[in-house]
């Protein structure tokens, strides 16, 4: 396509309505840059009933929010260049926050950098699951939880994707500075490009926006009547589309990694910020953003050949030839994308309000543009939205033999546990992960836990194997019921009855499992010491 042309042409819209509709996902907003012009559209619904999605539509831009983050940093260490203890990409995090910044293994407490936490190669990997969202608590809360979560790793030794190191560096960011993070951004960052419409937090919204921005909704297909998040879940409202309505992912205590709120015309002029190295941010410190750090896994939402790098807040692939810098967000209710090509001159932004299908319909359609843009032979193009579907099904095929997978070498015949049931019923606590309540199914043969309160809101069914060997079903309430996780389970006994339950809920501890103790009041009191 010429360029100066709009690449919104009525097959393109055709695709995207398409994609809309296969993907169930409410609506989209787009943003393509190409040279000096930006083009933007909206696709669909921002909010049920009738709300259109518009390029002023504000979603939350989930971890596309690190890419700030690391931004803020660049600031901070260009501005002290005078001083007797200059701040620098390899300024260890516990010189910073020492009373809060400690892990399991002191070596990689004392030597940790920021260029370490930014890059996702400090060996703690994300324990996704032990996040509760609590607004009572601050950045400073989470990061000391983090002294309670085990490590996978040495140090630099691999990748490991951890959310939760951004926030460790953003609570750096306040420290040093004395402002909220999201205040220094306006002023340093948003401000000079004229962000107007980009936000920390819900409440930093205006009713109605500044300019009539409308907040776009988050919800989650429901096309199953048993599906958990039909009705059964707080905070959710079903719609008469299919889609169910759920409460927005406000987790003030996860700054820095992945709660903005934005719009795709003003992440468009941040990544022209980014793709012609502009100001606010100096040439040095564009060039140590994107600057790859260590080599990542491929995982299911990279679709590039490999070898996949991360820098700072930044992936950087190569597609036929050219180099691809970009993110993707997820967080839920709302998924999103950001790229540039910067031999190209060429990006885009989606951002969508659906959890999940959002970034899957998005995969296929940046995909689709890539080939577009860069002359990909038909015969050489890739259904993504079949490798998707692929994948999915596969696992479905994993789910359907679980036990066997998980304990291939049962003892013959199954042992039955130690205790009845009910008395494996109670309470439990572990200091990074919080609670585990276990109360007995409607059969009252199996254990279910109501985890709905953490940032994956959760039921665990934990059905009995042999012994005090188990299986746990993680059944997310926000996701296809469909989709879940199995994983091992088991308990511990002593002489007065049960004394731990561990549930492996953190795949890269290689079947190690996260042990839950019976509840005691001297438990819960130092958590957060």
């Amino acid at each position: 396509m010429q360029r100066g042309t709009s690449p919104f042409t009525p097959e393109f819209d055709d695709l995207v309505n398409t994609l809309l509709a296969e993907w169930h996902v409410p609506g989209t907003s787009i943003a393509i840059l190409d040279g000096p012009d930006t083009f933007t559209k909206g696709y669909g619904i921002s909010k049920y009933p009738d709300t259109p999605a518009t390029p002023q539509t504000l979603y939350y831009t989930a971890s596309t929010t690190k890419s700030f983050t690391a931004a803020a940093l660049s600031l901070l260490i260009d501005d002290n260049t005078n001083t007797t203890n200059p701040l620098t990409w390899t300024t260890t995090l516990t010189t910073l926050i020492p009373s809060d910044f400690i892990l399991p293994n002191t070596h990689a407490t004392e030597t940790i950098t920021l260029e370490d936490a930014l890059s996702h190669r400090t060996g703690l990997p994300e324990h996704s699951y032990h996040f509760c969202p609590d607004n009572s608590l601050s950045p400073k809360d989470e990061v000391r939880r983090l002294r309670h979560l085990p490590m996978t790793a040495a140090i630099r030794e691999k990748y490991m994707y951890n959310s939760f190191m951004y926030t460790a560096v953003s609570h750096a960011i306040e420290t040093l500075t004395g402002i909220e993070l999201g205040v220094f951004l306006r002023e340093e960052i948003w401000g000079p490009l004229g962000m107007d419409a980009t936000f920390w937090k819900l409440s930093d919204v205006p009713d109605g926006g500044l300019d009539g921005e409308v907040m776009a909704g988050g919800y989650v297909w429901d096309d199953s009547s048993s599906s958990p998040s039909s009705g059964s879940t707080s905070g959710s409202t079903s719609t008469s589309s299919g889609f169910v309505e759920i409460d927005y992912p406000e987790y003030t205590e996860l700054s820095g990694a992945g709660c903005m709120i934005s719009n795709v015309e003003d992440y468009a002029k941040w990544i022209r910020c980014m793709m012609y190295q502009n100001e606010p941010l100096s040439k040095k410190g564009h060039a140590a953003l994107t600057e790859p750090r260590i080599a990542s896994m491929s995982g299911a939402t990279n679709p590039f050949p490999g070898p996949h790098l991360y820098a700072l807040g930044w992936r950087v692939d190569y597609y036929r030839g050219e180099k691809i810098v970009w993110h993707t967000g997820s967080i839920r209710g709302f998924g999103s994308v950001m790229m540039y090509l910067p031999d190209r001159e060429w990006g885009l932004v989606i951002m969508g309000n659906s959890t999940m299908t959002s970034n899957q319909m998005q995969q296929v359609l940046y995909m689709d543009l890539l080939d577009g843009l860069l002359g990909t032979p038909v015969r050489e193009r890739v259904d993504w939205g079949a490798v998707i579907r692929e994948k999915k099904s596969r696992r479905q095929e994993e789910l359907a033999c679980a036990r066997e997978r998980l304990y291939p070498e049962l003892p013959g015949p199954v042992l039955r546990p130690a205790l009845e049931v009910r008395e494996y019923v109670g309470s439990y606590w572990h200091p990074g992960y919080g609670g585990m309540d276990l109360g007995l199914d409607g059969e009252g043969t199996g254990l279910v836990a109501d985890r709905r309160s953490q940032e994956f809101s959760m039921l665990i069914a934990l059905e009995h194997v042999s012994g005090e060997l188990w299986l746990a079903r993680l059944q997310e309430m926000y996701k296809d019921p469909r989709d879940y996780e199995v994983v091992r389970a088991e308990f511990r006994l002593g002489s007065d009855g049960v004394r731990e339950v561990g549930v492996d809920l953190e795949p890269t501890m290689d079947g190690k499992l996260i042990w839950f103790r019976r509840e005691r009041a001297e438990c819960k009191s130092s958590w957060l010491l």
